[in-house]
C-alpha cells in the first residue's frame, strides 16, 4: 500500500474534516406560516394571472414580503362591478395612512377617486391618482393620452 507524502497528507486530512461541516446544516429553513389573505406565493408559481390572487408574496427569512399587487385580483367573480354593470378598478390600499402633505391639488386626486367606472373616471377633472402612505404620496393610477385609466400597481 502506498503512503501519501507528508505535505499532501497535511492538506488532505484537514479537508476531510472541513467538507462535511461545509455541507451540513449551515442553512436553516424558516417557514413563513400563513400567507396574508388572498395572497399567492411567488416561490410556488403564484402569478397575477390567477384571479384569486390579490397580491404576490415571497417568503424571506421567515416573513412574508409583498412583491407585487395584482390589479383586480383576489376578487369574487362579481366584485369590482357596480349594480349598473360598470367595471371598477381595484386599487391596493395596503400601507395607506392619512396626513400626507402638501394636500393634493387638481388634476391630482386621491386613489379613491379612481375607483369609479373605468369608462368614466378619466372624464373627471382628475388625471393622476395618489395613495397617502408613510413615505408620502404614491402614484397608483393615471389617465393616459387616450383617456383610459392605467393602474401603476
Amino acid at each position: 500500500m502506498r503512503r501519501l507524502p507528508a505535505r499532501l497528507a497535511l492538506l488532505v486530512i484537514p479537508l476531510a474534516f472541513a467538507l462535511p461541516a461545509a455541507c451540513g446544516d449551515g442553512y436553516e429553513v424558516r417557514p413563513c406560516g400563513q400567507i396574508p389573505e388572498k395572497g399567492c406565493p411567488v416561490g410556488r408559481g403564484g402569478t397575477c394571472d390567477d384571479a384569486t390572487c390579490a397580491a404576490l408574496y415571497d417568503c424571506v427569512d421567515g416573513a412574508w414580503r409583498h412583491t407585487e399587487a395584482c390589479p383586480g385580483g383576489g376578487q369574487d367573480p362579481d366584485a369590482g362591478v357596480s349594480p349598473d354593470g360598470c367595471a371598477k378598478p381595484v386599487i391596493d390600499h395596503t400601507g395607506e395612512t392619512t396626513g400626507c402633505m402638501p394636500d393634493l391639488q387638481n388634476p391630482d386626486c386621491p386613489a379613491v377617486a379612481a375607483e369609479q367606472c373605468f369608462e368614466t373616471v378619466c372624464l373627471t377633472d382628475c388625471i393622476d391618482f395618489f395613495l397617502c402612505t408613510k413615505e408620502g404620496w404614491n402614484l397608483v393610477a393615471y389617465c393616459n393620452e387616450e383617456g383610459t385609466l392605467e393602474l401603476t400597481q
